[in-house]
């Protein structure tokens, strides 16, 4: 389900990996723990990576006479519409003896590296095998990240791009172990791998020892014979032990303003990933949707990349100086020879990826939510006839802008260029692409519900969006609920607000901001709570230590739906990411909207081409944005969610930017 308390937007899981299915596919080793969730017509799927795989999609199963294959292993699905993982959208790390780069205090340690006072070559990071599925006589360990001040690499928090969900540092613990950290705020990253219950003949012991600042992690050895073997973390197997065992590796996260230690992993590809980060490395996630009645959905880890076949836009615009051509869905695929097309490509056009693992997943749409305005664009016309409307101050004219109202929504694009500009409703999602007049303004889309919503002190309002979430300090997606009528953003200074965005450069903050009579803009930040640090509650400027909330740009990707949640009253605000607790603040008692509000949802792209993006994004979206926006909805009178204040305590006090 989704965050307690929230009204029925939990996501349906599937009915299971189905594999019976008979189809003209050619065989291929299975994937493994591939999971789908539905919510509503959209469905999140997860799966264990491939070694090897570059990347990954998913698409309807075909009907037999539509597939064809060569010698080779590429496969033709005729018409086929596919949609891919793409590279994650991250920093690389300084790797083993690389130069030093400004702002990246994280190095991480492998090959031919001296770690306090051990020499470590590539052959040293297998530690032995593990389980990726659970199984008789097998236990799960779990990953669990230091809540401690300097955990992580917290040296120049927002400005950094160098902290990743592997850089905090960890223990690898049983069950038993997991029930303690839990209580002593230890963030949870989940079962990482399972190892045999009780050594054995096929085990060796893998140790760990830690110093103040350091954690290490070794097996016997010239590494044991200096650290010591007086605890034995788990045992782990010397040896492959069928289909679903797999290496356990190691890399160690020189941290140099914090706490250091050994990161340890299931497998080649997340070694890979822990190693080295970075945006040449797939998404480890798909994305479907527009689901309309129960699908079986091919899932597939490909040798190669998706292909790049154009600019995806739901309006047609020719190329234009600095700008590529914007083509609708039909356009890319009538270009396509065999009808296929490719969501989210980002790799050579030239491209023919072949699938080297695939499983099926049998999923059915999950219910509609239970809320006081939802869309979830199911269809074409999802946002009603929309009429152009003066915009601007006193509804009149606004230069570079455009807004349009129906009776469900008021839509409105500020500060962009007049050809690159354009929304509608695709594959169950609402597209937006846009691009900051000239590359050099304060670009945004705004979309505000008709009907208005109730913001109470006992009473809690609930609002939701579904969004795409890759974001910089120039890009990101919003929710605003404010007081003011629409259009929103030309009122804001007339009274209350509240903003909750990602914002920054990776790792992303998910924050909550309190505008007071200000005219909120992308150089006009209003004040911002901490959601990532626990504060002093005697000396808010004191960091205590670290939350154990997850990093927001780990749950992002360019075909990815993050799913966003608030909850909040005229005294306090709880956010969800993905279905869990995130963090919650404390209101000011006097400077949030109260009553009637408007609930807005939104992006931004400023100055973007001086942007700092990845490989993909730099070429394909430097100067515009696109995001498929889903699941929009609100709900007043909700009660208190449930929470737990000693785990994730609340914010007090907000700060400038």
């Amino acid at each position: 389900m989704g965050g307690a308390g929230t009204p029925g937007t939990g996501g349906v899981p599937s009915m299971g990996v189905d594999t019976s299915v008979q189809t003209a596919l050619p065989p291929l080793p299975k994937m493994a723990n591939v999971k789908a969730t539905a919510i509503h017509e959209s469905v999140e799927i997860s799966f264990e990576p491939v070694d090897g795989a570059r990347d990954y999609r998913v698409y309807a199963l075909p009907a037999d006479g539509d597939v064809s294959s060569d010698g080779a292993g590429h496969v033709t699905i005729k018409n086929a519409l596919y949609r891919c993982a793409g590279d994650r959208q991250a920093p690389v790390t300084v790797l083993d003896g690389g130069p030093a780069q400004q702002g990246k205090n994280i190095r991480t340690l492998v090959d031919n590296q001296d770690v306090d006072g051990v020499r470590r070559t590539l052959a040293d990071a297998s530690l032995g095998f593990v389980y990726i599925k659970p199984g008789d006589g097998r236990v799960p360990i779990y990953a669990m990240g230091d809540p401690a001040a300097n955990a992580d690499q917290d040296c120049e928090f927002l400005q950094t791009t160098a902290r990743w969900q592997e850089s905090r540092s960890k223990r690898w613990v049983t069950e038993a172990e997991h029930a303690k950290l839990l209580a002593d705020r230890w963030r949870d990253d989940g079962i990482a791998f399972y190892v045999p219950a009780a050594a054995g003949g096929n085990t060796r012991p893998l140790y760990a020892s830690a110093t103040n600042d350091t954690r290490y992690y070794y097996i016997d050895g010239a590494e044991s014979q200096k650290r010591g073997t007086s605890q034995v973390a788990f045992p782990i197997l010397t040896a492959v032990d069928g289909a679903d065992s797999t290496p356990l590796m190691r890399v160690f996260y020189r941290n140099i303003c914090g706490k250091s230690h050994d990161e340890i992993v299931a497998g080649k590809a997340r070694f890979e990933r822990a190693r080295n980060q970075g945006d040449q490395q797939p998404t480890f996630h798909l994305h479907w949707s527009g689901l309309a009645q129960e699908t079986t959905l091919v899932v597939e880890a490909l040798a190669e990349g998706c292909p790049y076949q154009g600019f995806l836009s739901p309006i047609s615009r020719p190329a234009n100086g600095s700008y590529a051509a914007w083509q609708t869905l039909d356009q890319l695929k009538a270009q396509s020879p065999t009808g296929e097309l490719y969501i989210n490509g980002q790799h050579e056009a030239a491209n023919k990826p072949r699938p080297i693992a695939r499983s099926f997943v049998k999923i059915a749409p999950g219910p509609k939510p239970d809320l006081d305005w939802f869309q979830g664009f199911g269809s074409a016309d999802a946002l009603g006839n929309l009429v152009d409307t003066p915009c601007g101050e006193n509804n009149g004219n606004c230069f570079a802008g455009h807004r349009m109202r129906s009776d469900i929504a008021d839509v409105g694009f500020i500060y962009v260029d007049d050809d690159r500009w354009g929304l509608g409703s695709f594959l169950g999602e609402l597209w937006v692409t846009y691009a900051d007049r000239a590359a050099d303004t304060n670009g945004k889309f705004r979309l505000t519900a008709i009907p208005k919503a109730q913001l109470a002190a006992d009473k809690f309002l609930y609002a939701t969006m579904t969004v795409d979430g890759f974001a910089t300090l120039r890009r990101y997606p919003q929710i605003i609920i404010s007081e003011m009528d629409t259009p929103v953003q030309y009122q804001m200074q007339k009274g209350h607000a509240i903003v909750v965005q990602t914002f920054g450069g990776w790792p992303n903050a998910y924050q909550v901001e309190v505008c007071d009579h200000q005219f909120w803009d992308v150089n006009s930040q209003c004040p911002v709570y901490d959601l990532y640090h626990t504060l002093d509650p005697l000396d808010p400027g004191k960091k205590t230590g670290l939350q154990p909330n997850a990093e927001p740009a780990e749950h992002v990707g360019l075909d990815r739906g993050t799913r966003y949640e608030v909850l909040t009253s005229t005294k306090r605000i709880y956010l969800y990411l993905d279905g869990e607790p995130y963090a919650c603040a404390d209101l000011p008692a006097t400077s949030v909207p109260a009553g009637p509000v408007t609930v807005t949802f939104g992006d931004v792209i400023y100055h973007s081409g001086v942007d700092t993006t990845y490989t993909y994004t730099k070429q394909a979206l430097q100067i515009a944005t696109r995001r498929h926006f889903d699941n929009l909805g609100f709900k007043s009178g909700m009660a208190a969610p449930a929470w737990d204040e000693k785990r994730l305590p609340c914010a007090a006090a907000s700060r400038k930017q």
